[in-house]
């Protein structure tokens, strides 16, 4: 009885009931501002005998609820509180199946991993691979000179100035000591362009480096590669034999006119080129000029030393070099070469085309390429440009504006060079549209030109050969001469049987006194006509005259068994017939007489000398044949006893008389006899013969 009632605690008034529990005071409240302050919406009484609920709010979606938007939370949650009023999703029903996915995608995701790196393994060995195509070993270069020499111990020389090059002075040379400097690489020549500066390659260098020796095009020079470990730092390029440009416009002595056809030609060939460059991955040439247009042996220009900007940024030019150069440039306005100052040195290039020179040098300013550069930089209006003097009459009007357009002073306004190159093709003069062909139509024409005077030169070179082949015939037999015209050597020939002749002039020292020595040359040479024309008619070689002395041999260099002894003698006894009738002009009253001495025997006959080779007899025979001459008497006949033992024994039909014996210097006793004349014929007097015994 005492627990019923109303009772006052901590928190306040209370009651408990009859049924002894405690009558409960429920508030639902908000707490606002941080549990600040409390918002009531709700109070009620639960007790046993009554419950009493009092509403504080009005709409509950803007008072209760207004933290959640107005969303009142559900009774009970959507799929029960024991999630069986909700299907199952996927992953719930098939839970391995969804392993395999999850598995799948995780090794889907390690393949892309592995892919992408293959990929980028496999780009970097590319990169590698392209970076050794173009990195040159300094060691495997061969200088110019070395090659040339190594080719020529083995006989197998190549030069590069050779008949395909026109131009023997190259703008683009070999140049020990300057920036060109010629190499033979994997058996082809190449041309290094050195750049004499300390730098280390980035990767962006290498890859413009890759893109270079990737660029190809019919007017674009191939760079063949980079060294790197070489004294400095050298850019190499395929060799054009021809030269440049410059070489074709200043050479002179060039074979082939050039005309409009061939300028049009050189000009659309140096506008494909650039075009080719500025849409390739390095976009810029950034070192266009008339030295760097290269021409091969097909007469294709060759844009050449393009790209590696990252060096010549470094890099100091000459004046001279520096002529093609954008005025932008010049004055420092661009940190850089672009395609509009490339625009600008196409135009001087074909200016240079137009004029066939370079066209500055037609300026006449006594500073040269310096003030021109001087002129260039400074001056604003009015600018300072080249001269367009076409040398050749059929150069399109439009072709002159259009080089106007191109070294515009404000790189806006030049054309780009898809623009160029439209223009160019349609200003094309001629029908034939290959330089080549165009070419080889000049030189046809010049060669059938040259035809009737090729052919009147070869008849000539013909005549003069017959007329060389002649005179060294005459002064060497023709079987010899055959063999030293083939290369073949000369080996020394032993005969077992020939007859030698030797004469001399009696009293020849006595004569000369009286003469002059033009008059002594003109005497021998009237005496020896007489004498080379008898030998003509026999089988005799003159071997050699000395002085007045006359020396022939039969018998060799052709053998003909025993009749040589037989030529010899005929052709004594001719010679002692028209000696008589020969007379000396400024000695009237004079009379030639000549000793004549032959001997048979054998002897040796060979070549001596490299530079004035002779035909020379060696042996006894000879020395004999010589006292024979010695010891005669004047117009006779003088006959060894070998020589008249093969005349009378084995040819016969010659008279002969008996000398009898005589002492011969160096030989002892000899018994020699004079041929006399032919049998039938009246012999010579032979009384002279005994009283000067």
């Amino acid at each position: 009885n005492y627990a019923v009632g109303t009772f006052e605690g901590i928190t306040g008034e209370f009651s408990i009931n009859n049924l002894y529990i405690r009558d409960a005071f429920v508030t639902l409240g908000t707490y606002m501002n941080n549990g600040l302050n409390v918002t009531k919406w709700i109070e009620a009484t639960v007790g046993s005998e009554k419950l009493s609920v009092e509403l504080l709010y009005t709409d509950p979606k803007t008072t209760i609820w207004a933290l959640r938007d107005g969303i009142q939370p559900l009774n009970e949650p959507r799929c029960g509180y024991t999630n069986t009023k909700c299907p199952y999703d996927f992953i719930q029903k098939n839970p391995l199946v969804f392993g395999v996915i999850i598995l799948g995608c995780i090794v889907i995701v390690i393949l892309i991993v592995l892919l992408f790196l293959y990929f980028y393994i496999q780009k970097k060995r590319e990169e590698e691979k392209q970076n050794d195509l173009w990195k040159i070993n300094y060691n495997l270069l061969i200088k110019y000179e070395d090659y040339v020499k190594a080719e020529s111990t083995v006989q197998s020389k190549k030069s590069l100035l050779s008949a395909s090059q026109s131009s023997t002075k190259l703008s683009i040379k070999h140049d020990p000591e300057g920036k060109y400097r010629l190499f033979a690489y994997m058996n082809d020549y190449v041309m290094g362009r050195i750049h004499d500066y300390q730098y280390t390659l980035t990767r962006k260098d290498m890859a413009h480096l890759r893109s270079m020796r990737m660029m190809d095009h019919d007017n674009v020079n191939k760079l063949i590669g980079f060294t790197l470990n070489g004294p400095t730092l050298m850019s190499l390029w395929r060799y054009c034999s021809r030269g440049s440009l410059v070489d074709i416009l200043t050479t002179d002595h060039l074979n082939i006119n050039i005309d409009g056809f061939f300028i049009y030609s050189l000009i659309k060939d140096t506008v494909e080129g650039l075009n080719f460059i500025h849409y390739s991955p390095i976009e810029v040439h950034g070192n266009m000029s008339s030295r760097n247009c290269l021409i091969n042996e097909r007469w294709q220009v060759k844009l050449s030393d393009y790209g590696i900007p990252f060096l010549r940024a470094f890099e100091k030019q000459k004046p001279e070099d520096q002529l093609w150069t954008a005025p932008e440039i010049l004055r420092y306005e661009i940190q850089s070469p672009n395609k509009e100052s490339d625009i600008y040195s196409l135009g001087i290039i074909l200016a240079d085309l137009v004029n066939k020179g370079i066209s500055f040098e037609n300026e006449e300013l006594a500073g040269g390429a310096d003030e021109v550069i001087y002129i260039l930089k400074n001056r604003k209006t009015a600018p300072f440009r080249p001269k367009l003097i076409p040398a050749v009459d059929d150069i399109p009007p439009a072709m002159i504006h259009l080089i106007k357009d191109m070294w515009d002073d404000d790189p806006s306004v030049r054309p780009k060079i898809e623009v160029a190159k439209k223009l160019v093709r349609q200003m094309n003069p001629g029908k034939s549209s290959n330089l080549m062909d165009h070419v080889y139509n000049m030189l046809e024409k010049y060669a059938a030109s040259l035809e009737e005077d090729i052919q009147a030169r070869t008849k000539e070179l013909v005549e003069e050969k017959k007329k060389a082949d002649i005179l060294l015939s005459r002064m060497l037999p023709k079987a010899v001469v055959e063999k030293l015209k083939s290369g073949q050597p000369i080996a020394p020939e032993h005969f077992d049987s020939v007859t030698i002749f030797f004469s001399d002039v009696v009293s020849f020292t006595v004569l000369a006194s009286k003469c002059s020595a033009l008059q002594v040359v003109n005497l021998m040479n009237g005496l020896y006509t007489i004498f080379d024309s008898v030998i003509n008619a026999h089988d005799v070689y003159k071997v050699e005259t000395i002085g007045d002395g006359y020396l022939c041999v039969s018998g060799l260099p052709e053998r003909n068994g025993y009749r040589h002894v037989k030529e010899i003698a005929l052709l004594s006894l001719e010679l002692l017939k028209k000696i008589p009738d020969f007379r000396i002009d400024h000695l009237p009253n004079e009379v030639i007489k000549i000793r004549i001495g032959m001997h048979s025997g054998s002897c040796v006959a060979g070549v001596v000398g490299l530079t004035m080779p002779r035909y020379c007899l060696f042996g006894d025979t000879v020395n004999t044949a010589s006292r024979m001459e010695s010891n005669g008497k004047p117009n006779h006949i003088h006959m060894s006893g070998d020589a008249h033992k093969l005349l009378t024994e084995k040819i016969g039909g010659f008279v002969t008389e008996p000398r009898g014996e005589v002492l011969i210097k160096g030989k002892g006793v000899m018994e020699t006899f004079w041929l006399l004349g032919k049998v039938g014929e009246v012999p010579t007097d032979t009384n002279n013969v005994k009283s000067d015994d």
